[in-house]
């Protein structure tokens, strides 16, 4: 929700300033995109499984606006933050120690992209791409995916409960066997 939250604001923002002045010869980024918003999320608690969905959309609304993801966890690794960050161009780290806060959020997180390419930081991690099935919200390696609306189901489903797309059963597509004709 609060991820949803800064993109609509920094969108508005971003709108209503670039009508007003001509800003974006003073605000691009390398590759010539805007970069006037980026997001850091501070993260202590476990990933809910359920926000999978909601939390992806907010991450690829994210990518197509060109607003990196930062991400500083405290405790357990986040495999949501780890998808953001890769997809965004943002960073992620897990601080070792508590104490350690404030340094890894002034040593890291406070220059901005351009002037982080001249710092050394950590390298970054193996990211997990697993997807959230839809039905019960688990991370599953291999699945089943709707055709129509791309939901991902860890066992078959005819009818799809995103689209209520019906699919033929495999195996029992009404095909009978063809008798071989002999001459």
């Amino acid at each position: 929700m609060w991820l949803l939250l800064f993109l609509c604001v920094s969108q508005w923002l971003y709108r209503y300033l670039t009508r007003n002045v001509d800003i974006h010869k003073h605000m691009t980024t390398d590759k010539g995109k805007q970069a006037l918003s980026r997001i850091l999320v501070v993260k202590a608690s476990p990933d809910s499984p359920s926000q999978y969905m909601p939390t992806m959309n907010c991450i690829f609304a994210a990518q197509k606006n060109s607003i990196p993801i930062d991400a500083c966890l405290i405790s357990s690794d986040s495999g949501f933050l780890q998808q953001a960050c890769d997809l965004t161009g943002g960073t992620y780290i897990r601080v070792p120690e508590p104490k350690a806060l404030l340094q890894y959020l002034l040593w890291v997180f406070l220059p901005d992209h351009s002037s982080r390419q001249m710092l050394t930081i950590p390298p970054p991690h193996h990211v997990d791409y697993r997807a959230a099935c839809f039905c019960h919200r688990k991370l599953v390696e291999v699945g089943f995916v709707c055709s129509v609306c791309l939901s991902i189901f860890c066992q078959f489903n005819p009818i799809c409960s995103t689209c209520n797309t019906r699919f033929r059963v495999p195996g029992l597509a009404g095909s009978k066997a063809k008798k071989k004709k002999t001459a």
